[in-house]
């Protein structure tokens, strides 16, 4: 009887061994068959990116064009420092990196212009005047405003200005000096309305502010769990909570908002400036888009074929006019008034 009963689950056993060997099987002839194809060239390329990003975009190109993309992360202020070296040593091919990064590299002579099909069609603001780089995608600050507090007065708490009104909404959002793409909302503002009022606009919003966060992204998760009622943070963040279907709203500042862009450019020293030229153009594709959507990563493309993405309340982004440029010394320097003359100030709360 006992045999009986063993019969069953050593043929279940047997079969699961099976499956898992066919399958490990099956695994290794796709990835000689993979690995077959020769790599017709390499190419090495300089980000402030995000590593996942990168590698994402690095293994499908790869598996596409059978050219290898050899990404070297380093920090925005690593990057900073490089763009200043001498020409004769900056090896490699591509830089893709924010837009103060690419603009100081222009400053230091190291980048050529970018000749591809598709660059003429983008905005003039999304790309340097002689086209020695382009934008690739960008992100927006928006407010992610939880359910409730929308449904209870959040649609008419739309603009930057409304945000510092008399009223009981509490707001989180991140702590400038923990995030360059955060301090780039202080910088935007400075760059809009001057220092003393760009500065002023964060003193009115304090008493309105519960929290300074130390991740860009807590603010959107906040509001999207319902733990405020308002977070100011990057579109991108907002939109995966839109997707995955919690209770938020995504709402476009009517009075205009900053972003922060991501580009691409062409060092001089290449030894490979069709392939790199290639590349370019991949990015700026539609095919790209739909590749980093369908992986989680949501950005606003600097591609005209790319639809404009519509908020909560169905109205399109409204971009201020930025050019950016701020020197690490100026950025320094205006951090250090925000931290002294709102953040730690005391006669406001």
């Amino acid at each position: 009887m006992s045999m009986k009963r063993f019969w069953p689950i050593a043929l279940l056993i047997a079969f699961v061994l099976g499956m898992f060997a066919a399958g490990t099987y099956f695994e290794k002839t796709e990835e000689k068959e993979r690995t077959a194809i020769p790599v017709k060239a390499e190419l090495t390329i300089y980000t402030d990116l995000p590593s996942n990003l990168t590698t994402l975009l690095a293994q499908q190109y790869e598996m596409q064009y059978h050219v290898r993309l050899t990404m070297l992360p380093i920090t925005e202020e690593q990057m900073a420092t490089r763009m200043t070296l001498p020409a004769s040593d900056q090896k490699g091919d591509l830089v893709i990196m924010t837009r103060d990064n690419l603009d100081i590299g222009v400053k230091y002579n190291q980048l050529k212009p970018v000749l591809t099909e598709g660059v003429d069609e983008i905005s003039d603001r999304f790309k340097n005047n002689d086209a020695l780089w382009v934008g690739i995608w960008y992100d927006p600050v928006v407010f992610a405003q939880s359910d409730a507090f929308y449904n209870r007065m959040g649609r008419y708490v739309t603009a930057w200005q409304s945000l510092i009104l008399p009223g009981d909404w509490r707001i989180i959002m991140t702590d400038f000096v923990a995030s360059r793409s955060a301090a780039n909302i202080l910088y935007s503002f400075v760059e809009m309305n001057g220092e003393e009022q760009g500065l002023h606009f964060f003193v009115e919003l304090k008493p309105h502010v519960v929290q300074y966060a130390k991740f860009l992204s807590t603010p959107i998760r906040l509001a999207a769990l319902g733990e405020t009622d308002l977070g100011i943070g990057n579109y991108s963040d907002g939109q995966q909570y839109v997707n995955h279907k919690y209770p938020v709203k995504i709402i476009f500042p009517a009075d205009g908002t900053p972003y922060y862009l991501t580009g691409v450019g062409m060092l001089k020293g290449t030894t490979h400036e069709e392939e790199a030229t290639q590349v370019i153009k991949w990015l700026l594709s539609k095919q790209v888009s739909h590749f980093l959507q369908d992986n989680g990563f949501y950005y606003v493309y600097t591609n005209p074929e790319l639809p404009n993405p519509v908020d909560s309340l169905g109205r399109e982004l409204v971009l201020w006019d930025t050019k950016g440029g701020y020197t690490e010394d100026g950025k320094k320097v205006l951090l250090d008034k925000w931290i002294s003359q709102v953040r730690f100030r005391k006669d406001i709360q």
